[in-house]
């Protein structure tokens, strides 16, 4: 949260139009914005997440996180939509800008190493969660060089910096309540499944 607010101090201008015109629409990431609560969007778009105690409401193409809501949707920490297609193209264009397989105007390779390089003694990046030591919801068979955030409504992706694997999951696990927990024991199965496919079929080649 205080990073939006230093960015659209320098930036002077709000954080979903300035990362709108300065990254998003740059790389064609048309399906990859913020959800201006003072904009109707087309509910028919998006997944229905938690039935909102509290808003006293079916959360559909709104904002969960309850202090992004409270700010608007436009917020640093969360509130961003997408496809998985477009998520995929944000990836990995940082991928290969961290790995010096392209240049662009939108990304400095040096400061994508800083956010993706892993924090000495730390399961995290400057930028991103890294593979824990025991229980990672990253699975087993991603290298320790990895990157992945995990989203409280059930998205999440994992970025195997040394293989070049990304995976992305995108699912609506508080609907109709938070209180369903078992997407914890889902997402390392799911990726082991996926990382064990992939490194197969790469034997096998």
């Amino acid at each position: 949260m205080i990073l939006q607010w230093v960015v659209e101090s320098v930036a002077r201008e709000r954080l979903d139009r300035f990362v709108g015109e300065t990254i998003f629409t740059p790389l064609g990431l048309k399906n990859l914005y913020f959800n201006d609560l003072a904009t109707d969007r087309h509910q028919a778009e998006y997944a229905a997440t938690e039935c909102c105690p509290w808003r006293g409401m079916l959360l559909k193409g709104a904002v969960h996180d309850d202090n992004a809501f409270a700010m608007g949707g436009i917020a640093g920490h969360a509130g961003l939509f997408g496809t998985a297609r477009d998520v995929y193209g944000l990836l990995a264009t940082l991928l290969a800008v961290y790995q010096g397989r392209q240049q662009t105007s939108i990304f400095r390779p040096a400061i994508v190493r800083t956010f993706l390089d892993r924090l000495p003694n730390a399961e995290r990046t400057l930028g991103f969660d890294a593979p824990a030591a025991t229980g990672a919801s990253c699975g087993r068979y991603v290298s320790q060089k990895s990157v992945g955030h995990l989203g409280f409504t059930g998205t999440s992706f994992w970025m195997d910096l040394e293989r070049s694997i990304i995976i992305i999951l995108l699912t609506n696990r508080v609907h109709p309540s938070r209180d369903n927990i078992r997407i914890r024991a889902f997402r390392p199965v799911l990726h082991d499944a996926v990382m064990k496919g992939i490194l197969k079929t790469n034997r096998c080649g």
